[in-house]
């Protein structure tokens, strides 16, 4: 087979846009049922998320007066883009087509550009409900985005690597990260809460106070390819953690059913930490932020460092 029909199938297929496409439908439907048993409803069939995409990309797309129609445009697919771009750099169960030594910090550079698109998109937009959310999700993204990537960066210390796939390589070795820095996991995880602005940390877009936040006077396809960029970045990050504190795909089991196992267990805890938690406040998440998860952060890190593991 060709190069670049290959590349072309890595690209359009797996782990490109169809594999991450299902999977953010998924991801999206199974939250959206373990919400509602919790909170005691039924949820939606699972074909929901599909036809809610639909619905979107049919409707009419409009922008208020003054909005620069052009940037409103560009920056969902920018956002998209980014993300699509890390999850060809994450291996899934074991199959690592793009792995290179460093890919880590290029995943993390790539899954920051979605949140200064966000941000972009509530100044350009006009509405004061968008400009509030944008400043918002620039105050957090200060707040949760250090101690992340503290967090994640003891991941490589600790394998003494900077390849997502020889992280996840070294576990099956030796025992999971997450084992090894409970901290460390616990604040990524709060961290990843954070970069998806999921409660307790929906403050940008807080429904009873801003609306939507930035994406207030987004409609139709625009709105579309937000949502999706959003679910898909649920993807990439989960299989992120799984990858660096899981053991990525393990060897106890079925490489594919370990993988999914460990997907959906961080998938569960991000589902019931926004029913049991209500939201914050800004100036109370950007306490956490610095005066406790950055701490701790630090001190997994410094701790790592100490006892020379790697």
């Amino acid at each position: 087979m060709p190069d670049w029909l290959i590349a072309l199938f890595h690209l359009l297929v797996f782990p490109g846009f169809g594999f991450l496409f299902l999977c953010a439908l998924a991801f999206q439907w199974i939250d959206r049922r373990v919400a509602a048993r919790l909170q005691g409803r039924v949820g939606p069939p699972w074909f929901q998320p599909l036809a809610d995409l639909i619905k979107l990309l049919a409707k009419e797309d409009i922008l208020p007066v003054g909005a620069d129609e052009l940037a409103c445009a560009v920056l969902p697919m920018v956002s998209l883009a980014a993300v699509l771009t890390a999850g060809l750099l994450i291996p899934v169960s074991g199959w690592k087509p793009n792995s290179f030594e460093g890919d880590l910090v290029v995943v993390l550079f790539l899954l920051s550009i979605p949140m200064l698109a966000y941000f972009l998109a509530g100044w350009l937009s006009i509405s004061v409900y968008s400009v509030v959310g944008g400043n918002r999700s620039l105050l957090q993204y200060f707040a949760y985005e250090v101690p992340f990537l503290m967090a994640l960066g003891g991941t490589a210390i600790v394998n003494g690597s900077w390849s997502i796939a020889s992280i996840a390589a070294r576990q099956s070795q030796t025992v999971w990260t997450m084992l090894m820095q409970p901290v460390g996991f616990l604040v990524a995880m709060i961290g990843l809460i954070g970069k998806l602005k999921r409660a307790p940390f929906d403050i940008p877009k807080a429904k009873s106070e801003i609306s939507a936040g930035p994406l207030t006077e987004f409609s139709g396809r625009k709105l579309a390819l937000w949502y999706l960029s959003r679910d898909m970045q649920t993807v990439v990050g989960v299989f992120l953690l799984v990858n660096l504190f899981l053991g990525g795909s393990g060897a106890m089991l079925l490489p594919a059913l370990s993988f999914v196992a460990k997907a959906l267990l961080l998938l569960l805890m991000l589902s019931v930490a926004s029913v049991l938690y209500a939201r914050l406040r800004i100036d109370q998440l950007v306490d956490v932020g610095w005066k406790v998860l950055a701490p701790l952060a630090l001190l997994q890190l410094l701790v790592t460092v100490w006892m020379g593991v790697g």
